[in-house]
C-alpha cells in the first residue's frame, strides 16, 4: 500500500488505487518506449518539393514562404494540418480544439523545434478564424496554392476533403527529410489533446460525442463527414 493516502479514504479505495497506479506506471513506460522507437526511425523520404505556402498570421499575412523557411534556425519542424478547406463555413471543431492547445504551448515547443499549423483554406480565412479563437502564438500558413496536403496524406479527393495529420520533418546535410507522420485514423494525436485527456481523469470519463463541445458549428463537416452512413 502506498503512502499517498487522502482524508477519510477506505482501505478498499487505497487498494484499488494502488492497483491502478501500477497500470499508470506501465502506461508511462509504454509511452516512453514508443517515443524511443520513433526516435530510432531511419530517415524517411526526401521532401517532394520546396512548397510555396502563404503566411496566415497578422504580421506576414499574404506573404509567400517556402516550406524550407518554416524551419527557421531549427533542425526539426512539426506541422499540423487542420481540417479547414476553401469551401468550409467553419473549421473542424476537433482540430480547433487541438490548435487552441497548440497555440498556447507553441512558444515553449519552438525553443527546440519549429511548430506550424497549416490548412487548405486561403490565408485570409485562416487569419480571420485565428482572430475569433484568439490564436496569437502558433505560426499559421495556408497551403491553398500548392500540393502539400495531397502529397502528404492530409486530404482526400478534393481540396475540401481535408484530414487532420501531424507531420514531422528534419533537416540533414542541407536537405529535408520526412521523419514521421500520424497514420492512425482515430485518436491520432490523442496524447497531446488536452480536452479528452482531462476528461479521462473524471469519474464520468469522456463524453460519448464525436467532437469536443464548441460554441460554433461546422456545417460542411457535419454534412460531408459526420453525417455519412
Amino acid at each position: 500500500m502506498s503512502d499517498s493516502r487522502y482524508p477519510n479514504e477506505s482501505a478498499d479505495y487505497r487498494s484499488a488505487r494502488d492497483e491502478l497506479l501500477e497500470e499508470e506506471r506501465a502506461l508511462i513506460e509504454k509511452v516512453k518506449s514508443v517515443a524511443e522507437l520513433r526516435r530510432k526511425l531511419p530517415p524517411g523520404g526526401r521532401l517532394k518539393e520546396d512548397y510555396r505556402l502563404t503566411w496566415a498570421t497578422d504580421d506576414k499575412l499574404g506573404q509567400e514562404v517556402r516550406f524550407s523557411e518554416l524551419f527557421g534556425d531549427k533542425k526539426t519542424l512539426l506541422i499540423y494540418s487542420f481540417m479547414y478547406g476553401p469551401g468550409w463555413d467553419n473549421p473542424c471543431p476537433s482540430c480547433t480544439s487541438l490548435v487552441d492547445g497548440f497555440d498556447r504551448t507553441s512558444y515553449q515547443v519552438s525553443n527546440d523545434a519549429a511548430f506550424v499549423a497549416i490548412a487548405k483554406a486561403p490565408a485570409q480565412m485562416i487569419n480571420a478564424w485565428a482572430k475569433i479563437r484568439a490564436w496569437s502564438e502558433i505560426a499559421l500558413v495556408s497551403g491553398a496554392d500548392c500540393t502539400y496536403q495531397a502529397d502528404y496524406k492530409c486530404q482526400g479527393e478534393s481540396d475540401d476533403m481535408q484530414w487532420p495529420v501531424m507531420q514531422v520533418f528534419r533537416k540533414q546535410n542541407n536537405e529535408i527529410f520526412h521523419f514521421w507522420g500520424t497514420e492512425l485514423h482515430g485518436n491520432h494525436v490523442d496524447t497531446v489533446w488536452p480536452y479528452w485527456n482531462l476528461m479521462d481523469f473524471t469519474p464520468e470519463g469522456r463524453p460519448d460525442i464525436l467532437t469536443p463541445p464548441q460554441n460554433f458549428r461546422s456545417k460542411f463537416l457535419e454534412d460531408n463527414f459526420l453525417n455519412q452512413d
